[in-house]
């Protein structure tokens, strides 16, 4: 038979009790527990009742005494119930224990930086002085050639007279014929290079008769002009150019030139003289 177990007293009822017999408690809601199998008794001589060991009286089993003379039996052991096993109780829940606030890791301040310190200045290296070239001296002068002296008795030749400002006075000799071309006088500029009367030019001096054309004279090759008493030879942009002293001179500037300076026109070579 199954009976109930009471929570509060654990005292057993009959199944459908619905209150405890001893306290009173509440047992509907309690789950009636499943019987539990007694395990058999064995009889044993030495159990109460049998044979009287005083006077050999034979006695009911289990009796405490004998019937006889009344010396007490060995006692058969009082089967005790088996303990009624409380159900299982569920564990109350237990939150879990509270966890201390994490903090976080307190910011450490960057490590100071060394203040940058300036370079120290330095002065610029001392520039050496700078060299003045040295002045050149002016090109000497050729001697003035004195006139020589007249033997007494004999009046001196005369002097010739300058030409006017601003006109023209003097020769150009070929150096291969040793022909000598006279410059116009009272011109303020002479045109020098080759006659072509197609294309209407005339200079004022022709160098055509003297292999002008073969030795490259251009029609309008050169200019000679004074000013202020100096005489200046300019290349007219020719195509075969203008040489003083082997130099070349560039077209369009007025060269000065003296009193026996070597010309070349293409390839004519002459000498100028003044007189």
């Amino acid at each position: 038979m199954s009976t109930i177990t009471c929570p509060s007293c654990n005292t057993s009822s009959p199944a459908g009790a619905v209150f405890c017999d001893n306290c009173g408690y509440d047992l509907s809601s309690v789950t009636p527990a499943e019987p539990q199998p007694t395990p058999p008794t064995i009889a044993t001589p030495s159990a109460g009742g049998g044979t009287c060991p005083s006077c050999g009286h034979e006695n009911v089993f289990g009796s405490a005494f004998c019937e006889n003379c009344g010396v007490q039996l060995a006692q058969a052991p009082v089967q005790q119930p088996a303990p009624q096993q409380p159900p299982p109780q569920q564990p109350a829940y237990e939150p879990p224990p509270a966890q201390p606030p994490v903090q976080p890791p307190a910011s450490e301040p960057p490590p100071a930086q060394p203040p940058v310190q300036p370079p120290a200045y330095e002065p610029p290296p001392a520039q050496p002085p700078v060299q003045q070239p040295a002045s050149e001296p002016p090109p000497a002068q050729p001697p003035v050639q004195q006139p020589a002296s007249e033997p007494p008795g004999q009046s001196p030749a005369p002097i010739p007279s300058a030409p006017p400002i601003g006109t023209t006075a003097g020769r150009l000799v070929i150096q291969k014929s040793n022909v000598s071309l006279q410059l116009p006088a009272g011109k303020q500029e002479i045109i020098i290079g080759r006659e072509d009367p197609v294309s209407g030019i005339f200079p004022d001096i022709d160098l055509d008769p003297h292999g002008g054309q073969d030795t490259g004279v251009g029609r309008q090759h050169a200019k000679i002009t004074i000013q202020g008493g100096q005489t200046y030879i300019e290349d007219l942009s020719s195509v075969n150019g203008t040489l003083v002293n082997k130099q070349r001179i560039t077209p369009g500037q007025p060269v000065p030139i003296n009193n026996g300076d070597e010309l070349r026109f293409g390839l004519l070579t002459l000498n100028y003289y003044s007189n």
